[in-house]
């Protein structure tokens, strides 16, 4: 009992998603022992679900990461070729002892074990247990309480991470895993796409240095828009920019609303004109969405490559400029900031370039 509470106040105390999904893989591996336990994420379009594997754990604890992030939609399992995952999903009740045609390791047969995950009306994930005989009452007991918590902590992260309005990341949550980023361009892991071929574009062959790019998005004339039609209509054009963004980048990609109409972008990239071209598909939707009672409504962006030794502000900095720039020089527009400090139109520290002065 003792080990029993110590687990969960472990699973309890943790604020960081990727560490929850972690522990909550290795308790529940260390009290079934199993032949291996999953915990995955859905993501992508609705009828177009996939499944990114978050922790898994073989032959018992301690559990070990999953896919990385950035992993394509392509090469995650969809859904539908998984029927009971599909079907413990849909109809949100777990499916239990279901045979598999995996021989198990003393030749007995392998039972499927579906647990559905959800907070509130939404579904957001599946645990899958694979053990050798059906688990029994005191064990399914055990998981139903330990999903319960987890949802549960999953829920208090979600509420004190994103923003309340759009349900996109927040400006604390940006700060906190800006040091992920980091971490994650000093390994420059390489990206998990299966085999190219011949007919695959450049940008969707296996890469071995890819970096993280920030890209500062802010409503051209947000003002006119609150001041003419109302905070209401503001809101609703808020939301539907939130709806826009979403549609625009990979599940991988990381979105945040800052607060009133500035958003930021973090993505993995290749190269600027990578890059680029992923936050100029955005605001080319932007330009021709037309919102109700509004009509049109642009955006100006700025962008910037993450750097060794960053700090978020020192990110967000360089980016808010290149916007700044976007802004005086038309609107509507992308600017890289590298490429303004290249061609002179902004300094790096210090000086002035037009009216744009760093200190």
């Amino acid at each position: 009992m003792t080990d029993l509470l110590g687990s969960v106040v472990s699973l309890t105390g943790y604020r960081d998603r990727d560490l929850l999904d972690a522990a909550a893989v290795t308790m529940l591996a260390d009290w079934l022992r199993p032949l291996s336990l999953s915990l995955y994420r859905c993501v992508g379009e609705a009828g177009d679900t996939r499944l990114l594997l978050q922790a898994c754990a073989r032959d018992g604890p301690p559990a070990v990461a999953g896919d990385p992030p950035w992993t394509p939609l392509e090469a995650l399992p969809s859904l539908d070729d998984w029927p009971p995952h599909r079907d413990a999903l849909t109809g949100g009740e777990p499916l239990l002892a279901l045979p598999t045609s995996r021989p198990g390791p003393r030749g007995r047969p392998v039972l499927l074990n579906v647990f559905p995950l959800w907070i509130g009306t939404e579904r957001f994930g599946l645990v899958e247990v694979l053990a050798e005989k059906p688990l029994d009452a005191e064990q399914l007991r055990f998981v139903d309480a330990v999903l319960k918590i987890y949802r549960n902590q999953v829920g208090l992260l979600d509420y004190s991470e994103r923003d309340t309005l759009t349900g996109l990341l927040n400006r604390k949550t940006f700060d906190e895993q800006f040091s992920k980023c980091l971490h994650e361009c000093a390994r420059s892991a390489p990206l998990f796409l299966p085999p190219p071929t011949d007919d695959q574009s450049p940008e969707r062959r296996a890469r071995e240095s890819l970096s993280y790019w920030i890209g500062v998005v802010d409503v051209d004339h947000f003002k006119r828009v609150n001041d003419r039609f109302g905070h209401l209509i503001g809101d609703e054009v808020l939301l539907l920019m939130a709806r826009i963004l979403r549609g625009a980048f990979r599940h991988g990609d990381r979105l945040y609303r800052f607060g009133g109409e500035e958003f930021v972008i973090v993505l993995r990239a290749d190269s600027r004109v990578h890059a680029s071209l992923a936050l100029e598909r955005f605001r080319a939707r932007m330009e021709i969405f037309r919102f109700p009672q509004v009509g049109s409504v642009t955006v100006s962006i700025g962008m910037t490559e993450l750097r060794a030794g960053d700090t978020p502000s020192a990110a967000f900095s360089r980016a808010d400029l290149a916007v700044y720039h976007a802004k005086q020089n038309g609107r509507n527009q992308l600017q890289c900031h590298d490429q303004l400090v290249e061609r002179g139109a902004l300094v790096e520290a210090g000086g002035k370039v037009g009216e744009i002065e760093l200190f």
